[in-house]
C-alpha cells in the first residue's frame, strides 16, 4: 500500500471565531488511523497571496490537495488550483462541498481539479484516497466525478447517510482543538424538512437527521472544559421536531450554561416553553422572516402564518431572549413596496438585529431551475445575487440595497432596537422614511460614496455612534425641535453603551495583593480597566430612563438637564449601570488620564476621603495602578 500524504486545505471568508475547518475536519476524522496521519488541515484566508496559499500547501510535498469550495472562494481558489498544477504538474486535486456538489461538470471543465466529491463527503472521500493508495477503478466510487482518458466522468450519487452518528467527531478525535474564548461549529444535526425554492440545506432530502446525543453530550463538556466562547450550531432548524429542540437546551444549560450559543428556529415550533429554555443560557436566536406577504413565500414553497409569527415574538420578547430576523429583496412577485412592508413588520417586532440580503439564485436550488419560466435576471457567478425581475426592476433593486444598508449601519451595529420606535415617534416618520432619510444624508451630506456605504460589514460601531448622533441633530433641526436633542442624544448613548458594555470584557475584582496605604491610595497613578464605560449625559440618566417608552417631547417637558455621569461595566454575564456621584465621576474620569487622586481632586476633597474613594473603585476592579502594586 501506497504512503500516501494528504492536505485539506479551508480559505476561510475572513479571519473570525467562525474560521474553523469544519468539513476539513469532518473528512480527516472518518479516515482509517493509518490515513489521519499523513492527512494535515491547513487554514488559509483571503489577504495570503497565491504564492503563500501555494507554499503552504506544498511544504510538506503531498500527493493529494483537498480544497473544500464555497460560494465566497471559488474564484480564487480556481486560481490557486492552476498555480498548484504549473507548480507541480503530477500533484492530485480534489474538491467538494455545497458549491461544487451541483456543478461538478462546470466546475471541472473551469478548473483543474482532479476529482470531485458530490454530497456529504467522508465515505466518498475515504474510498478516493484508498483507491489512489492502493489501486482500483475510480469509476467504483459512489459520489465521484473524476476524469478518465481526458473525459469527464460522473458516477451514481451517494445515497444520503441516515445516521450520521457513524462518522466520527472531529471534536471528539481531536482533529480539531475548540480553544479557551474561541469559537466552535457545531453540529447537532443535518438535513432539513423544509423545502423552501432559494435554499438547499435539505438537499432534496426533506427530513431532519440528527446525531446522536450521547456524542452531543461529549462534545458539549469538551467544549466547557476548554472554556470555549462562543458556539454556532449548525442545525437548519434546531427546533424541529420540538422536543428534539428543547432536549438540547436543556443539554445546553445543564453542561455548558457559560457558553455563548448561537441557534436558528423556525418561528412555528417556538411555545412559551422552548422560550423559557432559551432564556435560560447564554444565547442568540436568528429566525427566518425572508418576506411578510404570504403570497410571495407561498410562490418559493415557504409557509407562513402571521399570527404565529407574532405569538412567537412575543414570546421571545416576554422572555428577553436576544434574536434576530432574516429578511430577503427580490423574492418572486415582490416589489419594493412590498420589502418595505416586510421591513416594518420585522422592526415592529423589536428584534435586535435584522440580517437583509439580495436573492440569491444558488445552483442546485429549486429556484435556479425556474429562472426563464419566472423572468428572473441574475449574475451565473458568485454570489449569483439576481440583477431583476419582473415586478422588481433593477432600480427598486438598487433602492432596497440603499435601504438595507442603511438599517444594517443604523440599526445592527448601531444597537437601535432600544430607540428606534420613539425616534420614529418624535420625529413623525415611518421606518422606511427614517432609513432612506439616513442613507441619502449619509451619501448626499457626509460624502460617504455608495460602495462604502454598501460594505456595511467593515463599518465598527464607534463610527457608528457619532453618526447616529449627527443625523438625529439633523432631523430635529429640519423640524426645527433641536429643543429635543439632548433626550434623542441620551436615549441613543444609553442604549449603545449598554449593548457594547454586554459585548465586551467582563471587569472583575482584583485578586489579592500588596494592601495600599492611605498614602500610596492618595499618591498613585490609576488607570481605568479595559471593560469599563464613563459615559456623560445631558439628563440624571436614571430619571430619563423611568420614563422610557414615552416620547422624546414628554421627557423633554418633564425633566431637566441637569448632567450626569454614568458608569457601564459586565459583571457574571449582566450589564451593570449605575450614575455616579460627582467625586466618584471626578476619580473615574481623572483616572483615564493617568493621573494620582491628589491630581485629580486638587485639593477639592481630602486624602481621607478621596482615598476611601479610591480604595473602593479599585476593589471593584474599576481601576488598577500603573504601578505593580495591587490591593487584597
Amino acid at each position: 500500500m501506497k504512503r500516501l500524504s494528504t492536505v485539506i486545505a479551508t480559505l476561510h471568508l475572513r479571519r473570525s471565531r467562525q474560521a474553523v475547518s469544519l468539513a476539513a475536519g469532518n473528512l480527516k476524522a472518518a479516515l482509517p488511523p493509518a490515513q489521519q496521519e499523513n492527512c494535515q488541515l491547513c487554514d488559509l484566508f483571503p489577504e495570503m497571496s497565491l504564492e503563500t496559499m501555494a507554499e503552504r500547501l506544498l511544504a510538506g510535498d503531498p500527493d493529494l490537495v483537498a480544497l473544500p469550495l464555497y460560494l465566497w472562494n471559488r474564484a480564487t481558489l480556481f486560481d490557486l488550483a492552476r498555480r498548484l498544477k504549473q507548480i507541480r504538474p503530477q500533484l492530485l486535486l480534489a474538491t467538494g462541498g455545497p458549491e461544487a456538489s451541483p456543478q461538478a461538470e462546470a466546475i471541472l471543465q473551469s478548473a483543474p481539479f482532479d476529482f470531485l466529491v458530490r454530497g456529504e463527503g467522508e465515505i466518498t472521500f475515504c474510498q478516493l484516497l484508498r483507491v489512489i493508495a492502493e489501486g482500483g477503478a475510480f469509476q467504483e466510487i459512489d459520489g465521484l466525478s473524476h476524469r478518465q482518458q481526458g473525459e469527464i466522468v460522473h458516477n451514481p450519487d451517494r445515497p444520503v447517510c441516515d445516521d450520521p452518528g457513524i462518522f466520527p467527531s472531529p471534536w471528539l478525535q481531536q482533529v480539531l482543538t475548540p480553544l479557551p474564548n474561541g469559537g466552535v461549529l457545531w453540529e447537532t444535526a443535518r438535513g432539513c424538512t423544509f423545502g423552501c425554492d432559494f435554499c438547499f440545506d435539505s438537499g432534496g432530502h426533506h427530513h431532519v437527521r440528527p446525531f446522536p446525543e450521547n456524542r452531543l453530550k461529549a462534545e458539549l463538556e469538551l467544549f466547557h472544559q476548554n472554556r470555549v466562547g462562543e458556539v454556532w450550531v449548525l442545525d437548519a432548524t434546531f427546533n424541529y421536531p420540538p422536543e428534539r429542540g428543547k432536549r438540547l437546551l436543556r443539554l445546553i444549560r445543564e453542561i455548558a450554561p457559560d457558553i455563548q450559543f448561537h441557534l436558528e428556529a423556525k418561528a412555528d415550533y417556538l411555545d412559551r416553553e422552548t422560550a423559557a429554555l432559551l432564556a435560560s443560557i447564554p444565547c442568540s436566536l436568528q429566525l427566518g422572516l425572508q418576506s411578510a406577504d404570504s403570497a410571495v413565500l407561498r410562490g418559493v414553497h415557504r409557509r407562513f402564518d402571521v399570527e404565529r409569527f407574532e405569538q412567537a415574538i412575543n414570546l421571545l420578547n416576554s422572555e428577553g431572549v436576544t434574536f434576530g430576523l432574516d429578511l430577503i429583496y427580490g423574492l418572486p412577485g415582490d416589489d419594493y413596496q412590498g420589502f418595505v412592508n416586510s421591513l416594518e413588520f420585522a422592526l415592529a417586532g423589536l428584534p435586535n438585529h435584522i440580517d437583509i440580503f439580495p436573492l440569491a439564485i444558488l445552483p442546485g436550488t429549486r429556484l435556479a431551475t425556474r429562472t426563464r419560466e419566472l423572468g428572473i435576471q441574475h449574475h451565473t457567478d458568485p454570489p449569483y445575487t439576481i440583477e431583476a425581475t419582473p415586478t422588481m426592476p433593477a432600480e427598486e433593486l438598487k433602492q432596497c440595497r440603499d435601504l438595507a444598508s442603511a438599517v444594517d449601519l443604523f440599526y445592527n451595529t448601531g444597537r437601535a432596537v432600544g430607540f428606534l420606535h420613539p425616534l420614529l415617534d418624535t420625529l413623525a416618520l415611518s421606518a422606511e422614511q427614517f432609513f432612506e432619510h439616513f442613507a441619502a444624508w449619509l451619501l448626499q451630506t457626509q460624502g460617504i460614496y455608495p460602495d462604502v456605504l454598501h460594505a456595511t460589514e467593515s463599518w465598527s460601531a464607534i463610527e457608528i455612534l457619532p453618526m447616529q448622533e449627527g443625523f438625529v441633530q439633523h432631523e430635529l433641526l429640519r423640524q426645527n425641535r433641536i429643543d429635543l436633542l439632548p433626550a434623542g442624544l441620551d436615549l441613543i448613548r444609553f442604549h449603545f453603551h449598554h449593548a457594547e458594555t454586554g459585548l465586551g470584557e467582563e471587569t472583575l475584582p482584583p485578586v489579592s495583593g500588596e494592601e495600599l496605604s492611605e498614602d500610596e491610595l492618595w499618591h498613585t497613578a490609576w488607570h481605568l480597566t479595559t471593560g469599563v464605560r464613563l459615559v456623560p449625559f445631558h439628563y440624571e440618566i436614571v430619571d430619563l430612563l423611568e420614563m422610557e417608552g414615552a416620547d422624546l417631547e414628554s421627557c423633554a417637558t418633564l425633566l431637566r438637564p441637569v448632567g450626569s455621569t454614568a458608569i457601564f461595566l459586565r459583571r457574571a454575564g449582566e450589564v451593570i449601570f449605575e450614575s455616579l456621584n460627582d467625586d466618584m465621576a471626578r476619580l473615574l474620569t481623572g483616572c483615564r488620564g493617568g493621573q494620582t487622586p491628589e491630581q485629580i481632586f486638587s485639593g477639592s476633597i481630602s486624602a481621607a476621603e478621596g482615598s476611601e474613594l479610591v480604595f473602593w473603585a479599585a476593589s471593584e476592579g474599576l481601576i488598577q495602578a500603573t504601578s505593580s502594586k495591587r490591593l487584597r
